[in-house]
């Protein structure tokens, strides 16, 4: 009888700690450990670990929920970007055509390209794929490796005794990135030194076919100032003996290296600042 009572607590335990078990909520930017309350069409609703207060998260962000119990839900599969060695690297860019394809990332900024055609007889769909390049480019040169496309005007060839139109194609989208930079690491670099000197600027700009290296400057730079906003690192630099009036966003940092993007009119620009 006592066998039977100590068997029967070890279930009840078991029992419990099965009904206790928290929930997993995978997301694009991790994984969220707590209890379910509420899935509805468009929101989960949870709560964390020793609190009650409920939050709600879009369900398009979601990949999947682990439940205590065992069981698995799948809502979508979370989109594998890839991560960008410098903006030469434009090729591995993705191209999204929906809004909800962008669950979990990081908005940069806004990106526009334009590509037209050489002669009237130039293919529109050639046209096309080189002003999507062009964002791809562009996206990559702001440290983004995904880009939404949410606007695209295209215009066909006209041919007419007066000489016609060659097709063009502008394109309107969103940068986003998958990850952002360890601003505490940032600040450690930023602990060594603030003089930098500027090794190389490289460009797309409204009518260049390609990104281009610039020149190699050699000038020296001073960090101003840095700020933390939304995740995203700006820096406020002197170039020389010019104080800048631009908002600089690290994209990548090293010890002695830092890479900063930069939008200026309808250019797109890198600049390398190594450490003196």
């Amino acid at each position: 009888m006592k066998q039977l009572g100590s068997f029967a607590l070890v279930l009840f335990l078991a029992c419990n700690a099965s009904a206790q078990k928290a929930d997993t909520i995978v997301t694009m930017r991790g994984k969220i450990i707590g209890t379910v309350k509420e899935i509805t069409p468009d929101l989960v609703s949870y709560s964390t670990p020793n609190e009650t207060v409920v939050y709600k998260i879009e369900k398009g962000a979601i990949a999947k929920i682990c439940f205590g119990s065992g069981r698995v839900e799948t809502f979508s599969e979370l989109k594998s970007l890839a991560n960008l060695d410098g903006a030469f690297d434009w090729k591995k860019v993705d191209v999204a055509m929906t809004e909800h394809e962008t669950s979990g990332l990081y908005k940069i900024d806004l990106v526009s390209t334009k590509a037209t055609g050489t002669t009237v007889y130039s293919s529109v769909t050639k046209v096309q794929d080189r002003a999507t390049n062009k964002l791809k480019m562009a996206t990559a040169l702001l440290g983004g490796n995904l880009v939404y496309i949410k606007n695209e005007a295209i215009e066909g060839n006209i041919r007419s005794r007066n000489g016609g139109r060659t097709a063009r194609t502008q394109i309107f989208g969103t940068a986003y990135c998958s990850q952002l930079l360890d601003d505490m690491e940032f600040k450690r670099v930023m602990d060594g030194g603030n003089e930098y000197t500027m090794a190389s600027q490289i460009a797309l700009r409204n009518n260049d076919a390609d990104i281009n290296n610039i020149s190699t400057f050699n000038e020296p730079v001073k960090i101003d100032s840095y700020r933390v906003e939304k995740g995203f690192i700006y820096l406020t630099l002197t170039i020389g003996r010019r104080k800048m009036n631009i908002d600089y966003r690290v994209i990548n940092f090293k010890d002695n290296k830092i890479i900063v993007a930069y939008k200026e009119g309808t250019g797109y620009y890198n600049l390398l600042l190594m450490k003196r």
